[in-house]
């Protein structure tokens, strides 16, 4: 429910009263117009330790080969239409030979076929090399990641994709002034304001956008630029579990999960190239295009739409810390997955398919934030927090029947 949007457009940002800024001053945030100058964070030079920790790559003597975001972007169709162009153009080739043509070919190919692999196997070695030599591990999870982006090319990625969104949901964008602006902006300041002591918060200069679409979602694009469907709050009955969906979000920009999926979609696109060129080279016209949207609908179900599951229940795990942290009920956050789990199962949501699914089911998500539950109260306990009332949410949710539940949300006006 809660995506990544990946889309890219235009170059500068629109000048738009309906968006503003989240800025961190010192002890406290305020909000300014998105057409002043923005402050320039410090930046990070790759080539300086800064801890010494010989492991997963953390120790480098030549600073990273960054690539560049739009040139990561143009890349990725650019292998795609390459690889069959040119397997189009051997196959023609081929065509035209004789018989005695192909049979020279095919001793000459064979003669050489050594030189062939070991190309091959050389063309593996460098993607390995350029996979491992990129491979950092996130300070939050200590979970070692691929990334080919620095601070710079974020940023630089966040305007792209913000002046996009901005410029699709232009007609939607909520005013400023709306009750539901102000009730997000309350909630996201609290929660800045009670991890400012981590870095990667403070580094990052967080914008909301509020739409008014029929989708009931919330995203956030590189660089911490949050959008959030008017719809989803109708789903959240506090503003504790409000601080759920927004901490969850918030935890996709600190881990920098955009940036992580582009670069493994990058690297998967050319390890594919070869195979795919063979598929355009070797196949009938007719067979080529069903065995690459079969290969590719493959390592999708394996294991890009695992991993993006992954991502998503890594996000939970660390926004449940941000919101126990900013002194939340984050017993909440089990009663709003309960919540859409319940939906679903009484078809007042669409049905899950996990397995075809880039995020966790709604009954996993609950499960897993049960058993976060003891650690992430014990941090908020440690955290200075007030005690949480006695009546614990879960305990009056699982105790409604099914029935009781449908009168509930109609009650709420969830569902008809």
């Amino acid at each position: 429910m809660f995506s990544l949007s990946r889309s890219l457009c235009r170059r500068n940002i629109p000048q738009s009263a309906n968006h503003f800024v989240v800025r961190f001053t010192g002890n406290y945030y305020r909000c300014v117009w998105p057409r002043k100058k923005l402050v320039a964070s410090s930046t990070i030079d790759c080539r300086k330790l800064q801890y010494i920790k010989v492991q997963k790559c953390d120790f480098r003597t030549t600073p990273s080969l960054h690539v560049p975001p739009y040139v990561a972007m143009l890349l990725r169709p650019l292998l795609r239409i390459s690889a069959v162009l040119v397997g189009r153009t051997m196959k023609r080739w081929w065509t035209r030979k004789s018989e005695k043509e192909k049979q020279e070919y095919k001793r000459w190919f064979r003669e050489r076929s050594n030189v062939f692999l070991g190309c091959f196997g050389l063309y593996g070695l460098m993607l390995l090399i350029y996979y491992v030599t990129h491979l950092e591990t996130d300070p939050l999870t200590q979970r070692s990641r691929f990334i080919i982006f620095n601070k710079e090319q974020e940023k630089q990625l966040g305007k792209m994709l913000l002046e996009s969104h901005l410029e699709a949901h232009k007609e939607d964008v909520v005013p400023t002034t709306h009750a539901a602006y102000r009730r997000l902006l309350r909630v996201i300041e609290k929660i800045l304001a009670a991890n400012k002591d981590l870095k990667s918060i403070r580094e990052v200069q967080w914008s909301l956008t509020v739409i008014s679409t029929p989708l009931v979602n919330s995203y956030i694009l590189p660089g911490g630029n949050i959008f959030v469907s008017l719809d989803i709050l109708n789903f959240v009955e506090n503003d504790d579990q409000l601080g759920i969906v927004l901490t969850h979000e918030m935890a996709h920009s600190l881990l920098l999960h955009t940036l992580e999926m582009l670069s493994n979609q990058l690297l998967w696109d050319f390890l594919m190239v070869i195979p795919m060129l063979l598929v355009w080279a070797l196949l009938p016209y007719i067979a080529a295009p069903v065995v690459q949207f079969t290969g590719e609908q493959i390592v999708n179900i394996m294991y890009k739409l695992p991993y993006n599951r992954v991502l998503e229940s890594e996000a939970d795990q660390v926004g449940i810390k941000l919101a126990a942290k900013a002194c939340f009920d984050i017993r909440e956050a089990v009663v709003f997955w309960a919540t859409m789990r319940t939906l679903t199962e009484i078809h007042s949501l669409p049905a899950e398919l996990p397995w075809i699914s880039t995020h966790p089911a709604h009954g996993d998500r609950e499960k897993n934030m049960n058993q976060a539950m003891p650690a992430a109260l014990e941090l908020r306990r440690d955290s200075g927090c007030s005690r949480l009332p006695a009546t614990d949410p879960r305990d009056e949710f699982y105790k409604r029947s099914t029935r009781e539940q449908e009168t509930f949300f109609r009650q709420r006006g969830i569902i008809p």
